[in-house]
């Protein structure tokens, strides 16, 4: 929870949400964010979130679903004194970001209206922030997702194949990239995907499910953030984190390294799911390898196929 003084002589304990909108986080300022109307969200934004998506937060990053219906809106607009806290935070502090990562929803890159509609995004909210930053813009990082086989309903129509999946989520990453090319910012991709899709090739009874939340098979587990982790470490600094790696040298089964990496996080699941064990230290060591051979031997996965000509998946699902 948040403690803070928001201008009104009280001190009120709210949840903290972070910043309002992107445009806040990013340039510090948001003016659309004192429109009364800027809660609502308009058809272009209702289209990006479809029922079943992966993640409920809207693209337009101003509205949330519930179960793919617009039933909450940002929590800004529905507390006036954290929305004045934001405000002055934001335009006070003047900071620059080093980096800025950025996802779709897994299955949106594979298919073909959905990758249309996040490269129309790009273009028209994303591009214009990252110009307007000029010499301070972040180093930009795509998070390239992992495929699933959700234990939830979800339609899957076309990516039943893991290996396929990945490979399709890979391409529209990399046509988000060209995108940015095209406007000359650079990019990079935190190749996820592919580490998650070499444990499936290896460990698809045991291992590759242990990295989800058991109680959907779709989000990542305490193992599967591990995995993520490692890859966007790699990814950001261009080695892998010495911190664990001399954890896992060492001869001590010492857990409570391991539960401490957890301990800044928020709750993985909600109090009557089952919890997700962390995972055991040989398991971790194994997933530590998978992202060394990843992201330092460029090993690929033999089940990945490598698009290069903006293959998608042209039925909707």
């Amino acid at each position: 929870f948040f403690f803070k003084n928001y201008g009104n002589a009280r001190n009120i304990t709210i949840y903290d949400y972070g910043a309002c909108t992107v445009p806040q986080l990013l340039l510090g300022l948001d003016d659309r964010l004192d429109d009364p109307g800027y809660a609502t969200p308009t058809s272009s934004q209702v289209l990006s979130v479809k029922e079943g998506d992966d993640d409920a937060n809207s693209n337009a990053t101003n509205s949330s679903s519930s179960s793919g219906s617009h039933k909450n809106f940002n929590p800004c607009r529905q507390d006036p004194y954290y929305l004045q806290y934001t405000q002055k935070y934001y335009s006070e502090r003047n900071t620059s970001w080093d980096f800025l990562i950025i996802n779709d929803n897994t299955r949106n890159p594979a298919r073909a209206d959905h990758r249309a509609l996040s490269l129309q995004f790009l273009e028209a909210q994303y591009i214009p922030m990252l110009l307007q930053l000029q010499s301070n813009t972040p180093q930009v990082v795509f998070l390239w997702t992992h495929a699933y086989r959700p234990s939830i309903p979800r339609s899957m129509k076309g990516l039943e194949d893991i290996g396929n999946f990945t490979s399709l989520t890979g391409a529209g990453v990399r046509s988000y990239q060209h995108l940015l090319e095209n406007y000359g910012i650079s990019s990079y991709v935190a190749p996820v995907g592919l580490a998650f899709l070499l444990v499936y090739e290896e460990h698809p009874d045991d291992i590759w499910p242990s990295l989800f939340h058991n109680a959907d098979h779709l989000h990542a587990s305490p193992a599967g953030t591990l995995l993520q982790g490692l890859i966007v470490h790699y990814t950001l600094f261009q080695e892998m984190p010495t911190g664990v790696q001399e954890w896992l040298d060492s001869p001590q089964d010492d857990i409570e390294y391991l539960k401490n990496l957890w301990s800044r996080a928020r709750m993985m699941q909600h109090a009557w799911e089952p919890p997700n064990p962390f995972p055991t230290k040989q398991v971790a060591q194994y997933l530590y390898q998978v992202a060394r051979r990843i992201m330092v031997e460029h090993e690929m996965p033999k089940t990945y196929i490598h698009y290069t000509h903006g293959e998608v998946l042209n039925n909707e699902v």
